[in-house]
């Protein structure tokens, strides 16, 4: 290997942990909600699979939405009493019916 490649090489940015420090911000999602699955009059908020640690049953299909996949959060703005966990395709489903947009 020549001196040549070895210089190259220890200067890639992917190398440097002090370098590679403010990339985080980068890759991390612009929000907690795509402004897709926005809807007036409820809060949504995104769970990603690392932090679905409960099984729990979407009210749009009735089927499961297992543990360790994503997801979304979802209750009317004045009761936090009525959340409810929905598959994020569902959910999405209920917005564009609701919005009159075509499913």
């Amino acid at each position: 290997m020549s001196k040549g490649a070895r210089k190259k090489r220890s200067t890639r940015p992917w190398q440097n942990p002090d370098a590679m420090r403010g990339l985080g911000d980068l890759l991390a999602p612009a929000g907690d909600v795509d402004d897709e699955l926005e809807l007036d009059g409820y809060e949504v908020k995104r769970v990603d699979g690392e932090r679905a640690v409960k099984d729990y049953v979407c009210p749009e299909c009735g089927n499961t939405v297992p543990a360790g996949e994503s997801h979304v959060v979802v209750w009317p703005v004045a009761d936090n009493d009525l959340r409810r966990h929905w598959h994020r395709h569902c959910w999405r489903l209920e917005v564009r019916r609701s919005s009159g947009a075509d499913a």
